[in-house]
């Protein structure tokens, strides 16, 4: 069975049960929608599709009534004219649901290059127009990197103008490269990614640990042989006490990533957040005459045990990042915001040797790198905010005081590229292609 009559079929049995399955909640956000503002429910825009056919995708409308009319296709994150409920439907992708009858009709399919407005396809160069080989989707590999483009956009001057020069390539090669070697099972992992967010495993690993280790805790604190009485004890404060300890542990920015680099700070905040969890716990205990929280004793293994699991998961993470990147995490609190071009062993250092030196009063606030695998994640507890065309928006010119482009030598094209975009930038500019790149920072 060829891959093209798997796709299709694949894309008319599931769009058809989604329109089915999903229509209670299509119904609830049709209402929503109309109760907020009475304009319309859908929203329609012309796309173009494979072949460079056009045609009328649709969504649930997030923006004020005639949006079109006042500004551009595109919205960056502070655009006034997303509504409330449009900002929810836009984050849980919510709003793309309509789109399964274009699925259905063959006009899209579930994975595919997303469509663009007639406009921004005739800027494509010929080589990019062979992007229109492809049925258009509703999700693909530039919709994973870019699943915040909103913010990518943010404080860029003209949005069209920075989204078409420096986004619209990047999405263009990622589905290029995707296109190459797209197979039915690789479409339903990128759906399931679209799904189920990045976070949403990092909570699932989260709430399976806390599990193991309430459970864990009955274990010792009955000596290996828990009785029926205490095992429904267990199943009746399960169901709060996980989601409570994964509550605090998300107040204090403990869920922004597995992969994020683990560090003392980053203990003494996991740290607090089961403390805390533990504590309310005892007020429950109190309050309650032991009806709704285990017993002291419990609380208290349950605690130890939580915090010894969490930080060896941690720490495994931390160990694997170090042999990776073959770098050692140094605590530092620096005060010169610094932002830091590569994310690759040179910019790594570079951040790590800023961190362990606080003499040289610098602070890594943010990464800018080519690879969209990086982006939206956190190296050494700093984020990777996306590629370098980023620091041309004009916000990053408020947050930032310093640029150190961190680009192999190997890397000379790019290295030039950057430099002509980095051309009467605002900041100082720091160049750095090898190591050790400790002396020239310091001094």
């Amino acid at each position: 069975m060829s891959y093209t009559f798997a796709k299709r079929s694949f894309d008319i049995v599931c769009s058809a049960l989604g329109l089915v399955l999903l229509s209670p909640v299509a119904g609830i956000i049709g209402l929503l929608i109309k109760l907020s503002d009475g304009g319309p429910i859908h929203f329609a825009q012309i796309r173009i599709g494979r072949h460079g056919r056009p045609f009328r995708l649709w969504k649930f409308r997030s923006m004020v009534v005639n949006a079109d009319k006042l500004g551009p296709p595109l919205t960056k994150e502070e655009d006034e004219r997303i509504t409330r409920i449009g900002r929810f439907l836009r984050k849980t992708k919510l709003d793309e649901l309509p789109q399964l009858w274009n699925v259905l009709r063959g006009e899209m399919s579930f994975v595919g290059p997303r469509p663009e407005v007639p406009r921004y396809v005739a800027a494509y160069t010929p080589d990019q127009r062979g992007i229109l080989e492809h049925k258009p989707g509703i999700t693909d590999m530039a919709t994973l990197h870019f699943r915040n483009e909103e913010a990518l956009l943010r404080g860029a001057k003209d949005v069209e103008e920075f989204y078409l020069e420096h986004c619209v390539p990047k999405k263009l090669e990622l589905n290029q490269q995707y296109a190459r070697q797209a197979t039915l099972i690789k479409d339903v992992w990128i759906i399931v990614q679209t799904l189920l967010p990045y976070w949403v495993g990092v909570v699932v690993v989260y709430s399976l640990i806390l599990t193991f280790s309430l459970w864990a805790a009955y274990l010792l604190r009955f000596d290996f042989n828990v009785a029926e009485r205490e095992m429904g004890e267990l199943k009746r404060f399960l169901p709060w006490i996980v989601p409570l300890q994964v509550a605090v542990l998300m107040w204090r920015r403990q869920l922004s990533g597995l992969v994020s680099y683990f560090n003392l700070p980053e203990l003494r905040h996991t740290c607090e957040s089961l403390l805390l969890a533990g504590l309310t716990q005892f007020i429950v205990w109190y309050a309650t005459g032991g009806k709704w929280a285990p017993g002291r004793s419990v609380i208290l293994i349950d605690f130890v045990l939580a915090l010894v699991l969490v930080v060896m998961m941690r720490s495994y993470f931390k160990l694997v990042r170090e042999r990776y990147f073959s770098a050692r995490a140094l605590p530092g609190t620096p005060t010169r915001r610094v932002g830091i071009v590569g994310a690759g062993e040179v910019g790594c250092r570079l951040a790590l040797d800023i961190a362990a030196n606080q003499k040289v009063g610098k602070r890594v606030v943010a990464f800018f790198d080519d690879d969209p695998g990086l982006w939206h994640k956190r190296l050494y507890d700093v984020p990777v905010v996306g590629m370098p065309e980023c620091l041309l928006n004009g916000a990053w010119r408020d947050e930032l005081d310093e640029v150190f482009v961190a680009l192999p030598a190997a890397h000379s094209e790019r290295v030039k590229q950057v430099t002509r975009m980095l051309r009467g930038f605002p900041l100082t500019v720091t160049f750095v292609s090898s190591w050790p790149i400790l002396e020239p920072v310091a001094a």
